[in-house]
């Protein structure tokens, strides 16, 4: 398949990421946490995610993430082309045709950050211009099928790892792992306590964030500015610095923490739980912050 906006949009997403993995590495974890863990590691949706756990007896604990991101890639990603989302967007023709539940909630999910953000987010944006824009999509919730026209096509790429963050955590909790860290190419999700409390996770202009049953991700861009375009106007993005989005759920964060990045400062929803920080290009103690950050930053140095 041919390398579109999307491609270019993930390898920017993906090093200001593996940006912070770095950090979070070297900062994050005291040495008695690390002595402690267990940290395995996949390849999946195009970069690594790792879980680490603190529970020495659950060495299997990880499996099921891995089993569970790697179904979902198989539904989700428009990379595999006999996936349920390639042959959706191979089969264009305005007719309706059925989902399954989780294309169906990444779709859903997607549109309610496209809209809340005023199409800063759009999961259509790689349409051709007569067939661009989420609000052309036909869905009908009762039988659960969607209809793209001619032209259209879906693509999750800064939604589907956080979506597939939230149903991979949803089992390790049921497996009973209560303390755990999972890092899908730098977002950040964790679950209960670390060893010595809250995470510290490493976010825009190298703060430190300390979090719990919350998600982290950041957006930034690589070293090559003007590839990645505003969907609502197609105009390149220039002189962005980084956004990080703190969210309950790492498919929020995921898709917020690109619609802030498109957008600059845009009014989060009423009920929407977490906060975004945006770091100016120029001078990384530049700072605007949307929502109660300060509920996650600490007046102590970095571990």
């Amino acid at each position: 398949m041919a390398e579109g906006l999307d491609g270019i949009f993930l390898r920017s997403k993906s090093l200001i990421r593996i940006f912070f993995i770095l950090l979070f590495a070297a900062f994050a974890l005291p040495a008695r946490a690390q002595a402690e863990s267990l940290t395995r590691a996949r390849w999946l949706m195009g970069t690594l995610l790792e879980v680490t756990t603190f529970d020495l007896d659950s060495n299997t604990a990880a499996d099921p993430v891995f089993d569970e991101v790697d179904r979902l890639e198989r539904i989700l990603s428009t990379f595999i082309e006999d996936s349920e989302l390639s042959r959706l967007n191979d089969a264009a023709d305005g007719a309706p045709r059925p989902v399954s539940t989780d294309l169906w909630n990444v779709l859903t999910q997607s549109l309610e950050v496209a809209r809340a953000s005023g199409g800063a987010f759009d999961p259509t944006y790689g349409s051709t211009p007569k067939s661009r824009g989420f609000d052309r999509l036909r869905l009908n919730a009762k039988d659960r099928t969607v209809a793209l026209a001619e032209g259209a096509v879906l693509n999750f790429g800064a939604i589907a790892k956080g979506y597939a963050l939230d149903s991979a955590a949803r089992l390790i909790r049921e497996a009973g792992v209560e303390s755990a860290l999972l890092n899908f190419g730098g977002q950040i999700l964790v679950i209960g306590e670390s060893p010595v409390g809250d995470w510290p996770v490493i976010g825009a202009s190298g703060l430190t964030l300390h979090v719990r049953d919350r998600s982290v991700s950041t957006s930034g861009l690589s070293q090559r500015p003007g590839h990645i375009r505003d969907p609502r106007s197609g105009a390149a993005i220039k002189g962005a610095g980084t956004v990080t989005v703190i969210a309950r759920t790492a498919a929020a964060a995921d898709a917020w923490s690109t619609a802030f990045f498109v957008s600059g400062m845009n009014p989060l929803p009423s009920d929407f739980d977490g906060c975004a920080i945006i770091s100016s290009p120029d001078n990384k103690d530049a700072r605007m912050t949307v929502g109660d950050c300060a509920q996650y930053l600490r007046e102590e140095p970095a571990l």
